[in-house]
């Protein structure tokens, strides 16, 4: 016995029309999220690769500067250090980050550095700049310019500091080696000679500025404050030209040492520095003056010799 079973009416070509139409906006769709998902994806991996190309020029920049550069935890460990620095403290770059900075600063550096940083987390200052020493692994001192910032984290919270370290000892040597020349200057510019216990020369030779008219001043004055030098010699037979406020500088030595007890002598006045002395009305009284070095040294011994026969009959 068969089963009837009914036609289905046939759908029209509207409805399949329609149909069609929706399959293709559908199939549209898809497309347009299958290429925005593709696009985002290469975005990411563009960003990834750009965040990674930052961070290796961020990595060899702070490597291959010729500064020491390093990041400090908020406890002072180190957590990276390049090269320079490492180099600069006698440490491997990985040895460095064991140690802390408070373990390779000088003692008597130490207290000035930790409060500059108390002082930059407590948000008073936002950065510092010091002179400080390092000891080198070797135990010898590293001077150097320390600058210290610190970064913050997304909510403002302290994360960690960043240091540049330049390197110092060099030029503090050269500046030490240039004061130390400088004082041979000075003392060569103003020679005490001792002709006898009781007499002393200077002899002047060049231009006097008001540094060195000072400088006479303090060598004569040490030279004689023990109390044997009887007689002071100051020569200035090789000095070029006197200007006024020196002249009254070299004046006011000669009574300066006058106080001291000792007689002094000005020898080798020239035309030109006895025309100044003049102008400005300088005041010889008690001073000696002589034509010469060998003059004043004669007129000297006289002098000491006539004093010590005093001393004797007294």
């Amino acid at each position: 016995m068969s089963t009837y079973i009914p036609e289905q009416p046939a759908a029209s070509t509207v409805e399949i029309e329609r149909r069609n139409a929706a399959l293709i906006a559908e199939n549209h769709a898809l497309r347009a999220q299958v290429e925005e998902a593709r696009r985002l994806l290469e975005d990411h991996a563009l960003l990834e690769r750009e965040r990674h190309l930052n961070e290796e020029r961020f990595r060899q920049t702070f490597d291959c500067a010729p500064v020491g550069l390093t990041i400090v935890s908020l406890e002072g460990r180190f957590v990276s250090a390049n090269r320079a620095l490492a180099e600069m403290l006698g440490y491997t770059p990985e040895e460095l980050i064991r140690l802390r900075f408070q373990d390779i600063t000088h003692a008597d550096d130490l207290e000035i550095d930790l409060d500059l940083v108390g002082k930059v987390l407590r948000g008073e200052i936002p950065r510092y700049k010091l002179k400080k020493r390092y000891i080198h692994r070797d135990g010898s001192i590293v001077h150097a310019l320390l600058h210290v910032a610190l970064v913050r984290d997304e909510s403002g919270a302290p994360a960690h500091f960043i240091s540049q370290i330049l390197d110092m000892t060099e030029q503090k040597r050269a500046f030490e080696a240039l004061q130390q020349s400088q004082e041979r200057l000075r003392q060569v510019s103003t020679p005490l000679v001792p002709i006898r216990d009781d007499i002393v020369a200077m002899p002047l030779v060049g231009a006097i500025d008001p540094d060195r008219a000072d400088r006479v001043l303090e060598v004569l004055l040490t030279g004689i404050s023990g109390g044997r030098v009887r007689v002071a010699i100051l020569d200035v037979t090789g000095v070029v030209d006197l200007d006024t406020q020196v002249a009254g500088a070299l004046v006011r030595t000669a009574h300066a040492v006058r106080l001291l007890g000792a007689q002094m002598v000005l020898s080798g006045i020239r035309a030109e520095v006895a025309r100044t002395l003049v102008e400005i009305g300088a005041d010889f009284s008690g001073i000696v003056t002589c034509a010469n070095l060998q003059a004043s040294i004669t007129y000297a011994l006289k002098m000491s010799r006539g004093r010590a026969s005093q001393d004797a009959i007294a």
